[in-house]
């Protein structure tokens, strides 16, 4: 199979690693090409078919069109979301998939440039799909995201800290992570209780909380040393594997993110709330718990996770299986070349 990518190059890229690993999975089931800024042959000013005359295919015998995460505008103060206007698919006869990106700027554009394109398949991880299939009438497919397993997997490390989370609050959008925080800590001003801000102060934690190893780092959090204490690249990765029990919440959005497969293929344990937009991924007390979203039993279920070693384990192994069978971007894929009849 040959594929034609339209893509940023993200592959050094240290964060946001669904950008990359959906190229990967493409570049696994066939010959591809990825075309589009920071690769040697991109220019702004070519048309679908420069773009073609530089790949190493004929138009006759491109299998499959992808326009990657990375392919659109997403500055907001550029009115567009396509990046290329040059480069018209729609003159095609080729399979073409979109995956849609970043669906709460722009979407209205994002949508435009889709159905100017005349996409066969639009993916998207959004739980909308369905109302924007209505409204363009175009092909959607719900693809959530996932994990890699060659970058996140189990280190074998020390499980040195219990319980974990490392993020943006998003307490203008939605406050669960805020609330969570309030149950936790005493001092709810400081953004780490591992930070500067914490130097020769007590222990910002509450009382029955204190004796778990809890790593809270939000975003702009610093270390004793000034450093960031949100690691990214593969010392994320391997971060990863220093927890026993991690949080993760669905976006302000209710997108479910990256981060709960990168916890099941980690070996570590999903901690998260109830959610309607979980579908069939989660089910509690098989590859994750869940706590409620009021939080009525948020220090409850914590409490007896973190004391009972072989449900924990249990749980995880679970997940894991759940996260090789199911959730990796080679699944992905190939829940979109299935689609597409290819």
């Amino acid at each position: 199979m040959n594929i034609m990518i339209f893509t940023k190059n993200y592959e050094r890229y240290a964060s946001g690693y669904y950008h990359h690993d959906i190229n990967q999975g493409f570049m696994k089931k066939g010959n591809c090409y990825l075309y589009g800024e920071g690769y040697p042959k991109y220019d702004r000013n070519d048309t679908i078919q420069d773009a073609i005359s530089k790949s190493p295919f004929n138009k006759g015998n491109i299998d499959l069109i992808a326009v990657g995460t990375s392919w659109e505008e997403q500055n907001p103060n550029i009115e567009e979301s396509d990046p290329h206007p040059n480069i018209s698919l729609s003159e095609l006869n080729i399979p073409k998939v979109f995956f849609l990106n970043k669906e709460y700027k722009k979407l209205d554009k994002k949508l435009e440039y889709a159905k100017k394109n005349k996409f066969d398949l639009v993916c998207t991880a959004h739980h909308d799909w369905e109302k924007w299939a209505r409204q363009t009438g175009l092909n959607f497919l719900h693809l959530p995201f996932a994990a890699a397993p060659e970058r996140f997997r189990d280190y074998g490390l020390s499980r040195k800290y219990d319980f974990g989370f490392t993020g943006a609050l998003h307490k203008t959008y939605k406050d669960i992570r805020y609330r969570i925080k309030c149950i936790l800590f005493e001092n709810t001003e400081v953004k780490s209780n591992l930070g500067m801000e914490t130097l020769f102060k007590r222990n910002p934690m509450k009382e029955e909380f204190k004796k778990y190893q809890i790593y809270w780092a939000e975003w702009g959090a610093k270390g004793l040393l000034g450093k960031s204490l949100l690691p990214t690249g593969i010392k994320y990765a391997r971060f990863l594997n220093s927890f026993k029990v991690f949080l993760s919440t669905p976006s302000a959005a209710n997108l479910i993110g990256t981060r709960y497969f990168e916890c099941m293929a980690t070996k570590t344990l999903l901690f998260c709330p109830e959610s309607e937009h979980y579908n069939d991924m989660l089910k509690d007390g098989h590859n994750c718990v869940k706590f409620r979203e009021d939080l009525s039993d948020f220090a409850e279920k914590l409490h007896y996770i973190l004391s009972n070693d072989s449900e924990r384990k249990r749980i995880i192994e679970n997940a894991y299986q759940d996260f090789i069978t199911n959730h990796t971007y080679d699944k992905r894929i190939e829940k979109v070349l299935t689609v597409l009849n290819l």
